[in-house]
């Protein structure tokens, strides 16, 4: 029996190592979130569909790396290996439930919270496009006009927002920092 349970730890744990390890396929859209075809968007049914099922995102990425407390009612679970976050709220409507996923393509430093976002190895499926830790924001602009999506160019940041999905870039330098995809 205990050395079933040893073979059974240790399968996991090669198992969440092997899959973190490698290359991520992300699919993204209104209704659903998919990473290497295990469908995130299985938890609690909210306003706009389903919210995020922890469960799911650890049957795929493994346990976090870190989880933290991070602005007003909200903890987030981060597989910064991955460039993977998901917050989910403490208080008001969103309490106890995962309402937003972040894909990171830039290894971001937040001073405030002195954490690093991690970057993802693989690509993201959006709307038809095909996004990179290498894909620039120019080279996808108009395809993301053509897919509805309101582009925005503030001082500081240009962005891509279609219903609850928005896509960041890194200050103005044109690469692409991260897509957020809201589920509440």
């Amino acid at each position: 029996m205990r050395v079933s349970r040893v073979a059974a730890i240790l399968s996991a744990l090669l198992v969440g190592l092997c899959i973190a390890a490698g290359p991520l396929n992300v699919t993204i859209s209104e209704s659903s979130i998919r990473i290497n075809g295990v469908e995130l968007r299985s938890g609690p049914q909210g306003a706009s569909g389903r919210y995020i099922s922890l469960g799911a995102a650890k049957k795929v990425l493994g346990q976090p790396q870190d989880t933290y407390v991070a602005g007003l009612g909200v903890r987030v679970y981060a597989w910064r290996d991955a460039g993977i976050h998901a917050q989910r709220g403490f208080r008001g409507l969103d309490k106890g439930k995962i309402f937003k996923l972040q894909v990171w393509f830039v290894d971001t430093y937040d001073k405030d919270e002195d954490k690093h976002s991690g970057k993802l190895n693989g690509h993201v499926q959006l709307d038809g496009l095909d996004i990179t830790p290498d894909t620039t924001f120019d080279s996808i602009r108009s395809q993301l006009e053509k897919a509805g999506f309101a582009i925005t160019e503030d001082q500081n940041v240009i962005s891509a927002k279609k219903g609850e999905i928005t896509i960041f870039t890194v200050e103005t330098t044109n690469k692409i920092e991260r897509i957020e995809a809201w589920c509440s």
